[in-house]
């Protein structure tokens, strides 16, 4: 027997079927005596549930790190808690109780504010108030952090939290009635190559405890009990799958070249130090994109100087001479800060955020920018700005540049002088104004994944619109064409360090256009090396032309499909 549902991580599983029914729990009202027990008992669930998702941040590095990271801060979120300890005061009801009431006003609040990053916190304070209630009930989970090799793990909706405690050594698949491509769920079996399917009607009633099934991660094909025929026809996909992974070996260490001898560097996306193994493994040329955040997020309070100065320092020395492009603070949008004190905002991504916030917190900023200053002594470092919208924000965050390097200067600590200050290209305005901004720029990194929501006017977490969402949409590749030819023509040099920059579809036509530096996740490396190695540069300019001409995302993406088809 075959089901199907929406393919959101390629690869092929086999194994035993574990369901998680981790169903809301409905309480009844009840009311206690002493609301001083209660109280404790209810602070004592919630410091258990804190503990536990804090070693789960600790433990984890990347992408996973950052998600968990932000579920963290919204469980310390002293006003998350407020109303069920007053109903234990006050009502006298149960803590079991009063967290469903106080906590169900809470998700009622994020719900109706009509927004899709809003809506998706409101399930994260769903599975908050769910273990916590498991918790004072003392409810017994599955253990997700223990199942059995091969499991094949099927739920309606895997939580934040439920991801982040697997061991991911155990599973051979998950499969989803709920999600999309951009969930939690979806980013973290992507980023351990974990075949999963989502949109799987009534999965959880379908699948049973133990069943033998197959799945195909990329068709999102479930295979029940799976006949000879259809194991022999999965284990040739896995076999090529794992054939093209051994074939990609050979481009490490290669030059990113096309076959005429273009050449450009593909660099690495990290969002901590620990992340520069995969740099290294993959033969990355540098680092396109470091991410500072981690430091904030990772932080009960603003972090030093000295602790800035050692993270960025660590990396740097790791790299060895490689370049290392480390972004100042993007913080705002789908990123909070809890010690910020930052105002909830109706639309947070067009808000106060990033390069907006560091230039009205000078203090911060400069703190992050001397210690900056101070690792680029020990390698490559470049500094980008993010979210510039115009030439005067521009200018602002490289004067607070030169009055850094100045009071390094009296204190005689020791910077490279000619660091490299660049900007992200992730606005609209930027894009237009591209020629203008790279005079004042030693580099651009366009940043797609902002850039194509900007343009479109489509949030990307939004999965109602998630079709409108596109990198092949004509505009989004007149405005990366705008922002490579602005910085040419100032003699800088123009790299991206979206999505779109290891889409395999879109690869020659920024051949065509050209880009020069490719910033990606490193495990993404290999297989653009590869990619890059097929085109003649000539014929990917040619195809430029013709892109440049069409009216619609979908005759655009048509035509690059034809494209590489024909010659990788």
């Amino acid at each position: 027997m075959m089901i199907k549902g929406k393919g959101i991580s390629k690869g092929i599983g086999f194994g035993n079927v574990v369901v998680i029914k981790n169903q809301e729990i409905k309480i009844q009202e009840t009311t206690v005596e002493n609301t001083e027990d209660e109280l404790e008992r209810f602070k004592k669930a919630l410091q258990e549930i804190t503990t536990e998702t804090a070693e789960i941040v600790n433990n984890s590095s990347g992408t996973e790190k950052e998600i968990m990271t932000a579920y963290l801060m919204i469980m310390q979120d002293p006003s998350l808690i407020t109303e069920t300890e007053d109903l234990i005061k006050n009502s006298k009801y149960s803590a079991e109780y009063a967290t469903e009431v106080g906590l169900n006003s809470v998700i009622q609040i994020f719900e109706n504010m009509n927004d899709e990053y809003m809506a998706g916190r409101a399930r994260d304070i769903v599975d908050i108030k769910n273990r916590l209630i498991a918790k004072l009930l003392k409810e017994e989970r599955v253990d997700l952090s223990n199942l059995k090799p091969n499991t094949i793990i099927v739920a309606k909706e895997l939580t934040t939290s439920d991801t982040a405690k697997l061991n991911f050594k155990n599973v051979s698949g998950i499969i989803t009635e709920i999600g999309g491509t951009n969930s939690h769920t979806s980013i973290m079996a992507r980023t351990h190559s974990l075949p999963a399917i989502t949109k799987v009607e009534n999965a959880t009633e379908i699948l049973k405890n133990n069943d033998y099934i197959a799945i195909d991660g990329e068709s999102g094909e479930i295979y029940i009990n799976p006949t000879e025929e259809e194991k022999n026809k999965l284990l040739e996909i896995q076999k090529t799958i794992s054939e093209e992974k051994n074939e990609l070996e050979k481009y490490k260490n290669m030059e990113s070249k096309t076959k005429d001898g273009y050449k450009v560097e593909l660099v690495s996306n990290i969002g901590t130090p620990k992340d520069v193994e995969l740099v290294i493994e993959n033969t990355s040329e540098g680092i396109g994109l470091l991410r500072s955040e981690f430091l904030y997020m990772d932080s009960e309070s603003m972090p030093t100087e000295e602790e800035q100065f050692n993270a960025y320092k660590e990396v740097a020395e790791k790299m060895e001479g490689k370049p290392v492009i480390i972004r100042t603070l993007d913080v705002g949008g789908d990123k909070e800060i809890k010690y910020l004190n930052m105002e909830k905002e109706a639309n947070p991504f067009l808000g106060y955020r990033a390069i907006r916030l560091c230039l009205d917190n000078v203090d911060f900023f400069k703190t992050q920018l001397r210690a900056l200053l101070r690792a680029s002594a020990f390698g490559n470092i470049a500094i980008m700005f993010p979210m510039i919208s115009s030439i005067e924000e521009l200018k602002k965050a490289k004067e607070i540049v030169e009055e850094c390097k100045k009071e390094l200067d009296e204190k005689n600590i020791a910077y490279k002088k000619d660091i490299k200050t660049g900007i992200m290209i992730e606005i609209p305005s930027a894009a237009i104004i591209a020629d203008k901004l790279a005079k004042e720029c030693d580099f651009f990194s366009i940043g797609t994944n902002d850039l194509i929501q900007y343009t479109v006017a489509v949030e990307r977490g939004n999965e109602k619109i998630s079709k409108l969402y596109t990198k092949y949409h004509p505009a989004v590749i007149k405005l990366v064409k705008s922002a490579i030819d602005g910085a040419h023509k100032a003699g800088i040099f123009c790299g991206m360090c979206g999505e779109a920059a290891s889409d395999k579809l879109l690869i020659p036509l920024l051949i065509g256009l050209g880009l020069d530096e490719f910033s990606m996740n490193s495990n993404k490396i290999l297989q653009s090396r590869k990619t890059i190695s097929k085109l003649n540069k000539k014929e990917c300019e040619e195809l430029a032309s013709q892109i440049l001409e069409m009216a619609s995302a979908t005759e655009v993406e048509e035509k690059l499909k034809e494209f590489i088809e024909k010659n990788v």
